[in-house]
């Protein structure tokens, strides 16, 4: 699963140029958790329902509990959540919302698995 989280991470850090992929497997862990946070405020209507919002935060939280495992901070965190909406809003830019929302979530779906 590391070797494809770590592919995924990259490809959606890819999004937006100015989105760096993540240099680390705690900056991936990150970035991850802040996506899932993201996926759950902003793309509820695409999220499938209830349940699966429900698990996106699970994944969110056990993603940042990997990250604080592997000594990610509070700094990183706040990097991650920027980078994470710079790369959403690119792919809303670029795309369509429920495009966007697609991509994200199935993503994570992706990783978390």
């Amino acid at each position: 699963m590391k070797k494809a989280g770590m592919f995924m991470g990259i490809a959606f850090g890819l999004l937006a140029g100015c989105v760096e992929p993540p240099a680390s497997e705690m900056e991936l862990q990150a970035r991850v958790s802040k996506a899932a946070e993201l996926a759950v405020l902003r793309c509820a209507a695409y999220t499938g329902g209830f349940e699966n919002a429900q698990a996106l935060k699970m994944a969110a939280e056990q993603a940042a509990a990997d990250a604080r495992a592997l000594g990610a901070t509070d700094a990183v965190f706040a990097k991650a959540a920027v980078d994470a909406e710079r790369a959403f809003s690119s792919a809303v830019a670029l795309n369509s919302l429920p495009e966007a929302c697609n991509q994200l979530v199935g993503r994570l779906g992706w990783i978390t698995a």
